[in-house]
């Protein structure tokens, strides 16, 4: 009977340590799925902010006047 709790025992650790190792995978997972999302965002801004400028300075070179995005004026 001693035999068999401690077989019930290391089974269990073994489930316990497979949950934990497991929910430490996804954490990780999800914080990299994280990293890799922020540094996307701050390219797609860092060109669109270069696209902005380009435009900016296309109209000024072409003399057209600049649309107030506020007030569409």
């Amino acid at each position: 009977m001693h035999r068999v709790h401690r077989i019930v025992r290391a089974i269990e650790g073994l489930i316990v340590a497979a949950v934990i190792g497991t929910v430490a995978l996804v954490s990780r997972a999800i914080d990299a799925t994280i990293g890799l999302v922020g540094r996307l965002s701050d390219r797609f801004d860092a060109k669109l902010a270069d696209l902005a400028r380009d435009s900016k300075a296309r109209h000024r070179r072409e003399g057209r006047r600049q649309i107030d995005p506020i007030s569409l004026d």
